[in-house]
């Protein structure tokens, strides 16, 4: 069996979205998405989390897959929400609070109402641990809904920004691979080859050429380069167009408006929410 490297430790959301994907593996747990991704080879897929409907896309995630030599293969959604626990009796108690950084952001407007202190950690499950490890009561953790917390006198439940919360996962392979049907996500790097007016058009013109509606468009700095920066784009496509993404790397080439480097031709999500 295959291996999967995915955020740990057991207990995550990650764990869950292992349970959605099309395969079955033999899991391994890393300590941040970074060490995840680092594991990536022949005998080990990664699975990260990718984008949040609340927070946005997960720079860890898309940094460390556009710099290393891997493609996306398959995405999977969860709704989530997150519990607030301490061994506080009350809320006025508390005055910092151990929470993964992506969650932070999902739950801002819990911390804009209470003004405590978020200490920032690796995982959801980490935050749970940091907590179970200490004594003091005027500490708190923002965990899993999933997670148990009878042992817990203060529970917040749903706590995040909005009920309606995603986060899309992806597994990503050494080798390429597309599992998609009749329609597909794609992920493309382009790295410009000069800094001048216009650049970030010229390139956006020649997928519109080929009448390909992107849905996210971001810039990335460049690690060799300060002040240099490469664009991640993403969009669907029919299968029986893929054959134009050759002609739009051309294009790019040719015209010294950059190169075109494939992350990904993977399956497309359905508009309606995955059941955990």
């Amino acid at each position: 069996m295959k291996k999967l490297a995915i955020l740990g430790p057991a207990g995550t959301y990650s764990d869950i979205a292992v349970k959605k994907l099309k395969e079955a593996y033999e899991k391994e747990y890393f300590p941040s998405i970074l060490q995840a991704v680092q594991a990536l080879d022949a005998t080990t897929d990664v699975l990260v989390p990718f984008e949040n409907t609340l927070d946005g896309f997960v720079m860890e995630s898309l940094d460390a897959i556009a710099g290393r030599d891997g493609f996306i293969a398959e995405q999977v959604k969860l709704n989530v929400n997150f519990s607030l626990v301490s061994l506080a009796e009350a809320i006025d108690e508390i005055e910092e609070v151990y929470v993964q950084f992506k969650a932070y952001g999902q739950c801002s407007k819990f911390f804009s109402t209470h003004k405590v202190k978020p200490i920032f950690t690796q995982s959801n499950m980490e935050s749970l641990s940091l907590l179970k490890g200490s004594t003091q009561r005027n500490v708190a953790a923002i965990i899993p809904k999933h997670c148990e917390v009878k042992e817990f006198p203060l529970v917040l439940k749903n706590i995040a920004d909005s009920m309606d919360n995603e986060t899309r996962f992806v597994r990503i392979t050494k080798s390429p691979s597309n599992n998609a049907t009749q329609w597909a996500t794609c992920s493309v790097v382009v790295v410009p080859h000069m800094d001048k007016s216009g650049i970030l058009f010229s390139i956006l013109q020649s997928f519109h050429n080929h009448h390909i509606n992107l849905k996210a468009i971001l810039s990335r700095p460049r690690r060799d380069s300060i002040g240099h920066y490469i664009f991640y784009l993403e969009f669907d496509i029919e299968l029986k167009d893929i054959a134009s993404l050759e002609e739009i790397r051309k294009e790019l080439k040719e015209h010294a408006f950059g190169n075109m480097k494939l992350i990904g031709i993977y399956n497309r999500l359905e508009e309606e929410l995955c059941e955990q």
